[in-house]
């Protein structure tokens, strides 16, 4: 079985996160047509330079730059070619993760909260590795914690193994997004934000922000999920949370009548994402978390 997709406990170590340094280097590269596609609005453009990145190799226009011809393509095809290279300052991003008490449980693999931890780290290898700068803010238990300027993976890495420990499942949480009215975000501007949570409620006043968050960033929501807790076998069992231990009597009509209600709030979240620009994805606990680091590589969120 994959070393990542069934770790041995939800308290993740040290060996557990520089095992995920290699899965980030492997993560191969997202395809051309998608890495520098825009969308409506985005502010982001094609920069040409030396000393950046080559994005693509395209027919000659009136507007480009002489010192951009690529003379070997040119002489080759015979018609003028040049080549467009992406601004350095493109790859910067902001990672938001804010887990609730609820993310520390699942059926199997993993916990959730496990699974997001995984994947905040392959975010942080990968920007390490390319050597893009890499803000972020977590949320857990009833702690924040933010860093804002670019700092070693190891020193991100610790709180990640914080936020992994069990405990904060007892802790109530924090009802409003982690990253509201946060200075990470307060001055963000044309960066990637990759946002992690299994969270799918927030008040009118969170939308706002959401949206002028989305309006001068390209944000990517990505949000994990076990459809197998809709599938337990009926029968009484024992949950822990912040308010202690109960039992609690599980029936097939309840299990229906739970995921029902999941998945109509995830509707509803989903539009009110959609309303705004945010992309939203939602993945099954089952889902390595390689492949979902490749998801976000695909959609340009990480290169």
């Amino acid at each position: 079985m994959n070393p990542l997709l069934s770790p041995a406990s939800p308290e993740l170590n040290d060996s557990d996160f520089a095992l995920l340094a290699h899965y980030a280097k492997h993560l191969g590269r997202a395809s051309k047509a998608t890495r520098f596609s825009m969308k409506s609005g985005e502010k982001r453009s094609k920069q040409k330079g030396h000393g950046m990145e080559m994005l693509e190799l395209r027919p000659y226009q009136t507007s480009d730059d002489l010192r951009h011809v690529d003379w070997r393509v040119t002489a080759r095809t015979g018609h003028t070619h040049t080549r467009l290279y992406a601004q350095e300052n493109d790859h910067q991003r902001l990672l938001l993760m804010d887990l609730s008490p609820a993310a520390y449980f699942s059926t199997r693999y993993a916990f959730i909260s496990t699974r997001f931890l995984q994947l905040a780290g392959l975010i942080a290898w990968r920007s390490e590795q390319q050597g893009d700068k890499l803000l972020y803010s977590l949320s857990f238990a009833d702690k924040t914690v933010e860093n804002f300027n670019k700092s070693s993976v190891w020193a991100m890495i610790k709180q990640l193994k914080s936020a992994s420990q069990v405990s904060n499942r007892n802790q109530p949480g924090n009802h409003q997004l982690g990253w509201y009215k946060s200075k990470v975000t307060a001055k963000a501007h044309n960066k990637d934000i990759i946002i992690l949570t299994d969270k799918q409620d927030w008040d009118s006043e969170q939308q706002t922000a959401l949206q002028q968050l989305a309006k001068h960033n390209q944000v990517h929501w990505v949000q994990i999920f076990d459809h197998h807790s809709f599938e337990l076998p009926p029968g009484q069992y024992q949950f822990a949370d912040s308010s202690g231990t109960v039992s609690v009597n599980i029936t097939k009509k309840s299990s229906e009548q739970a995921k029902q209600d999941f998945f109509e709030q995830n509707a509803i979240m989903r539009q009110r994402l959609a309303k705004i620009g945010i992309r939203h994805q939602l993945f099954d606990i089952s889902k390595p978390p390689e492949g979902i680091a490749r998801y976000l590589l695909d959609q340009g969120a990480l290169r």
